[in-house]
């Protein structure tokens, strides 16, 4: 829908007036620096009730909208190609929200930096998948250091099944620059996960972890103490998390992505997966996403508007059964489910009303048809309270307990909503087979020449096709198409910032031309 044609009163010339701004904010920083405006403009709500806001701004005010962290950096111009979506993007110099990091920031990479490595997979000499990973522990044997790396199974291709090419080199950068052949242990393309020894001559220091708890209570006479140790942490939705990431080239520099965590989802298969608005590269999948002391709470996944992380929880069970039993536990119910603090507060207001003394659970946002979950009795908007007698607060306490029940029927104890029943029943759980594996797709990379977005650019700002755009709508003229395509994050938020719906176009890659 094109909501500049719910509002006659806004003109073209007020819409002119903010792409005018945009495009003076745009052509004042460095070729390659598009980025910078996308983090700039205000959001679309805000547009929406004061139109000129963003010209009427004076630069001191301009100024308070970029971080205090802020430097200045010299100009580059002229006519290159940039890469998106590529292996060789850095994501602490090629991002733009990653280039000043507090000083928070710069401790915990630091701290951090010791147990992230890159590895690079080669076949036939040719490497094929670049990433990062973390140390998880290392030990002494026969005069030198064996430790093990846990990293991304995409290191290794993308493959249904668990197997292994044996033709795989693995090289593997340490912090110093050291450079080791690196030995496949397992792999998991379920999970995505893969194990990856090493032999060191010097000892290196293993990553320090910290389980997550991220389930609050919704008693609204406040939160009450969870008796959280000192191997757990806490983490709220709008809490400081950082992803990292070892380049593969030298200096080997190690990357840091500040962001937050969010409750929101991301567009991979994973249920497991939670989210943080970290902004990494492709070259950061598989390292560590840490707290602000330095502790490895996930794994960290590609997504091109945010960073997915597998819970360190997960990943502690899975290496749990895999030392006990050499194989993988994959539990699977058919539902998908999240923390009851995520319900809408009309939701919650309604449970609250029925069971006063339930302030915590496990929500069941869908359930599959024919799954486990279904067969059992239970249903969409049910609340999980109870485990194989174990009281469950969070997603993550549920599923550390159903993993150990693989293969095996559990009871579990709901309360409905919907009818005010406390209701006991009994589900099976199955073992997920590999044609269900989880999906792990990574967008294309695609080349971009800078004279050229600037060219593009020009175009978009001229006033016959802003006029156009504002009086026929959005359609799908090759333009548009070919800006979506070469900066599709500054491009989206530019055509939010004017009211017209995008979802219906299409990014693909430019020609290599």
């Amino acid at each position: 829908m094109n909501r500049c044609k719910q509002n006659p009163s806004h003109g073209t010339s007020d819409a002119l007036a903010i792409v005018s701004g945009a495009k003076s904010l745009l052509f004042q920083y460095p070729a390659g620096s598009s980025r910078q405006v996308a983090s700039t403009l205000p959001p679309a709500s805000t547009v929406h009730h004061n139109l000129m806001e963003f010209d009427l701004r004076s630069p001191e005010e301009k100024m308070l909208s970029f971080s205090p962290w802020k430097r200045g950096r010299p100009e580059t111009w002229g006519n290159y190609k940039i890469f998106r979506h590529s292996f060789w993007e850095k994501f602490d110099s090629n991002v733009y929200a990653n280039m000043d990091l507090d000083i928070d920031t710069k401790r915990a990479a630091l701290k951090a930096s010791p147990f992230v490595v890159s590895l690079v997979s080669l076949a036939g000499g040719e490497a094929f998948f670049i990433g990062s990973g973390i140390i998880m522990d290392c030990d002494a044997a026969n005069g030198a250091y064996s430790c093990t790396i846990l990293t991304s199974a995409s290191l290794l291709g993308s493959s249904a099944g668990s197997d292994v090419d044996n033709g795989i080199e693995v090289e593997v950068r340490l912090s110093d620059g050291t450079l080791l052949n690196g030995q496949v242990h397992t792999s998991d393309f379920h999970y995505n996960l893969a194990l990856i020894k090493i032999q060191s001559e010097v000892m290196v220091e293993p990553a320090s972890l910290r389980l997550l708890d991220y389930s609050l209570s919704t008693n609204p006479c406040g939160i009450q103490d969870k008796g959280v140790g000192s191997d757990v942490i806490n983490l709220c939705p709008g809490d400081a998390v950082i992803a990292l990431g070892r380049y593969f080239e030298e200096p080997f520099d190690i990357m840091a992505a500040p962001g937050k965590f969010s409750l929101d989802s991301c567009e991979l298969d994973c249920k497991e997966l939670l989210r943080a608005n970290c902004k990494i590269t492709k070259c950061g999948i598989g390292g560590p996403l840490i707290n602000r002391n330095g502790d490895v709470i996930g794994v960290n996944f590609y997504d091109k508007l945010c960073t997915p992380f597998l819970p360190i929880n997960i990943v502690l069970k899975w290496l749990e059964h895999f030392k006990k039993h050499g194989r993988f536990f994959r539990p699977w119910l058919g539902m998908q489910m999240t923390n009851l603090c995520a319900a809408r507060s009309g939701q919650l207001e309604k449970i609250i009303q029925k069971f006063p003394n339930r302030s915590e659970g496990v929500l069941v946002e869908e359930v599959i048809k024919g799954s486990p979950a279904e067969c059992a009795g239970i249903l969409h908007g049910d609340v999980i309270v109870k485990c194989a007698g174990k009281v469950v607060r969070s997603f993550l306490e549920f599923c550390g307990v159903v993993w150990d029940k693989a293969g095996k029927s559990v009871k579990v104890v709901v309360i409905r909503e919907t009818s005010g029943a406390r209701l006991k029943l009994k589900v099976k759980v199955d073992k997920i087979n590999p044609e269900n594996f989880y999906r792990w797709p990574l967008p294309k990379k695609y080349r971009a020449s800078v004279n050229r977005v600037r060219r593009l650019f020009s175009f978009f700002y001229s006033s016959n096709a802003c006029k156009s755009i504002l009086k026929n709508g959005l359609p799908k003229p090759n333009i548009i198409d070919q800006l979506f395509t070469l900066y599709e994050d500054l491009l989206e938020k530019l055509i939010n910032y004017l009211f017209l719906e995008t979802r219906h176009l299409e990014l693909c890659p430019t020609s290599s031309k």
